[in-house]
C-alpha cells in the first residue's frame, strides 16, 4: 500500500469514529435532558400540590387525610396493646 491510501483508510477510521462519538454525544445528552425534565416535572407537581393543598377544592381531602394519619395514630397502638394483652 502506498502512503496515499494508508492516509485513506485512516481518514474513513476517523470518520466512522467520528460519527459514533457524535452519536454517541447525542445519546448522552437526549438522556440528560430527560432526566432534567422529569425532574422539574416533579418538583412542579409539588408545587402546584402545595398550593393547592393550602386553598382549593384539595384543601378540604388533605385536611380529612391529616385527621385519620392522627386518628390512627391514637387508635392503632392502643388497640395493639390490648389485642396482645
Amino acid at each position: 500500500m502506498s502512503s496515499l491510501e494508508d492516509r485513506r483508510d485512516a481518514l474513513e477510521s476517523q470518520s466512522e469514529f467520528d460519527a459514533k462519538h457524535a452519536a454517541a454525544l447525542a445519546s448522552v445528552k437526549r438522556s440528560q435532558l430527560l432526566k432534567e425534565g422529569e425532574g422539574l416535572a416533579i418538583m412542579h407537581a409539588a408545587m402546584s400540590f402545595g398550593q393547592d393543598a393550602l386553598e382549593g377544592p384539595l384543601a378540604k381531602v388533605v385536611h380529612a387525610s391529616k385527621l385519620f394519619c392522627i386518628a390512627a395514630l391514637f387508635i392503632i397502638p392502643n388497640a395493639l396493646i390490648i389485642y396482645l394483652n
